[in-house]
């Protein structure tokens, strides 16, 4: 997998991608929780360093810092949305301009760090978990419809192959001399590469759905999952995840 791509299950040998699917599956779902109902920008801080420390345990350096370029932007632009749109609270001014409210940078920032912390926890749960495991995982265990399941896992595979698929029409287009120098270039470039991807997608889709037919997936026959061991570790890590979503709970509560 190039650097570029996300989504993308990375082999490897670590504790992290050793780890039982199911433990990351709750894991992913206390950062959720514990990013909805806080506040408080450290605790989301907090919160979104941790998946990016069990990231860099897996050995996924460069991986963090290709998407955390990608989250920089994204986080920008949401707060300058977040400023334009909230307009209420303490007013920020430049030579007697205002140019934002403490409301608005505030909730920006929230959204922002939120958005990151879901991102990372998800990132570290499709890459270290291989989509098979991932999927057996919520049949057996937390009782998903098979249906669902194989959805989930199919958008996971899609977003990598547009990634590739999209890089690949930019670099033909570079190729015939087409380099984008501002806004202008930037814009007559969507067309040329949404249309042939859109029309790549569907016609992948169509050929998906066909296997799938072909493979007796409608024949109703039901499908047999073993479900995975949990280790010592696997049971640690859930008492750990637990302990983080009463503390986090207490926390937001006021208690602590």
């Amino acid at each position: 997998m190039s650097g570029a791509e996300v989504f993308q299950y990375i082999d490897g040998d670590t504790y992290v991608h050793k780890l039982n699917p199911l433990v990351k599956i709750l894991f992913s779902v206390f950062v959720i929780i514990a990013g909805i109902i806080n506040g408080d920008p450290l605790v989301l801080v907090l919160l979104m360093g941790i998946p990016i420390v069990a990231l860099i345990v897996a050995g996924m350096i460069k991986d963090i810092i290709t998407q955390g370029k990608m989250l920089l932007i994204v986080f920008a632009l949401l707060i300058l949305i977040s400023v334009l749109t909230v307009r209420t609270g303490e007013m920020y001014s430049v030579s007697g301009v205002g140019l934002a409210t403490y409301d608005g940078l505030l909730t920006g920032v929230l959204i922002s760090l939120r958005l990151g912390a879901m991102f990372f926890a998800f990132l570290l749960l499709v890459t270290t978990t291989k989509p098979g495991d991932l999927v057996n995982t919520l049949v057996s265990r937390l009782h998903f419809p098979m249906d669902y399941a194989l959805m989930i896992m199919i958008t996971m595979r899609f977003i990598p192959t547009l990634q590739v698929e999209a890089r690949k029409i930019t670099e033909a287009q570079a190729v015939r001399g087409f380099k984008p120098a501002g806004l202008s270039d930037m814009s007559r470039i969507i067309g040329p590469t949404i249309t042939p991807l859109l029309s790549n997608s569907i016609g992948r889709a169509g050929s998906l759905g066909h296997v799938i037919e072909l493979r007796g997936y409608r024949s109703n026959a039901k499908i047999k999952f073993t479900e995975i061991p949990l280790k010592m570790k696997d049971y640690l890590s859930i008492a750990g995840i637990i302990a983080l979503t009463v503390g986090f709970g207490l926390y937001a509560l006021g208690y602590i």
